[in-house]
């Protein structure tokens, strides 16, 4: 969950616990809250988090310069098929500008 769900859904919960005046008012909170984390868990478990495919590594291969470069290729060719340009794949990859992007491209060899 983002910082900004959590702060949503903290400011839902103090917005309810005001409103609870009578007893029959908190046990109607507290079945929401259990629904609402029933439904959380069976959709967690429904989808479960994607893992990126495995990449080729030799566990042989001690070259851990080699071993990087082929990560950074598989996410670098799986971004920019994801992305419409340069930019877009640079910020999904979390890299501050294309220019870093468009550099490790370069240095390896990507189409």
């Amino acid at each position: 969950m983002s910082s900004v769900e959590d702060t949503m859904c903290m400011h839902y919960v103090v917005d309810r616990l005001n409103g609870i005046v009578t007893e029959t008012d908190l046990l109607g909170f507290i079945d929401e809250v259990r629904h609402n984390i029933q439904v959380n868990e069976d959709w967690r478990r429904s989808n479960p988090p994607s893992l990126p495919e495995q990449v080729s590594v030799n566990p042989e291969d001690f070259d851990v310069s080699t071993a990087v470069d082929n990560i950074k290729r598989d996410y670098v060719e799986r971004a920019l098929a994801k992305s419409k340009n340069v930019s877009s794949a640079a910020k999904l990859l979390g890299l501050k500008n294309y220019q870093t992007l468009q550099n490790w491209i370069d240095r390896l060899e990507i189409k």
